[in-house]
């Protein structure tokens, strides 16, 4: 089930980044609207940022099986 579930977001983004070329911001506020899919790339780096801090602070955080043993 995972491994669908990260074939899914890589589609997802695979198909999104090309599809930020097609369409723009009409009223741009800030200076990265006007870069083509910023906001696609914004949020995979994020998404893939938070899953590194997960695992690292998870490879510090854990125990043992037998900690409370």
């Amino acid at each position: 089930m995972v491994r669908h579930l990260k074939k899914l977001f890589l589609l997802v983004v695979i198909v999104c980044i090309p599809l930020g070329f097609l369409t723009e911001h009409e009223h741009a506020v800030f200076p990265w609207h006007t870069i083509p899919s910023m906001d696609a790339i914004f949020g995979a780096l994020g998404a893939l940022l938070l899953i590194g801090a997960i695992k690292i602070v998870g490879s510090f955080a854990s125990r043992e099986e037998d900690f409370y043993d």
